[in-house]
């Protein structure tokens, strides 16, 4: 009886782990909604897609490659992340899971808010070539 009670218990934890792990996943929304609506999203949790570029006092994520080459930083947001970890992923367009924050623009204050406590980056699946 005792071990039949203990995988109750263990299992109603890992569906309630489960559950909270779900319920945590960001909103899919583009760079455009978070610089032209940042109050919206601010402190929340939010997927987004661009260009990231890790370099010192750049790490960023811009609408698209040519905002980065042409150092439109309005048109991306700070990233607080640790570049060691994402390295593949540096100047290649990606999918980003983190916090927006309107308030932090980045260095100088060049940015449009920033992303931080990002938990996860993946490459998007390929489109049309």
């Amino acid at each position: 009886m005792k071990n039949i009670n203990k995988m109750i218990i263990l299992a109603t934890m890992l569906i309630i782990t489960s559950i909270s792990v779900f319920a945590e996943v960001g909103e899919d929304v583009s760079i455009i909604n978070l610089i032209s609506n940042p109050e919206q999203y601010n402190g929340k949790k939010v997927i987004i897609t661009g260009y990231l570029n890790m370099e010192f006092e750049e790490n960023g994520i811009y609408l698209s490659k040519e905002d980065y080459i042409n150092s439109i930083y309005k048109n991306g947001l700070w990233c607080n992340i640790d570049t060691g970890k994402h390295s593949k992923f540096n100047k290649k367009y990606v999918v980003m899971e983190g916090i927006f924050n309107a308030r932090m623009t980045g260095h100088m204050g060049l940015w449009s808010g920033s992303i931080e406590d990002i938990s996860r980056v993946w490459e998007p699946i390929k489109g049309k070539e």
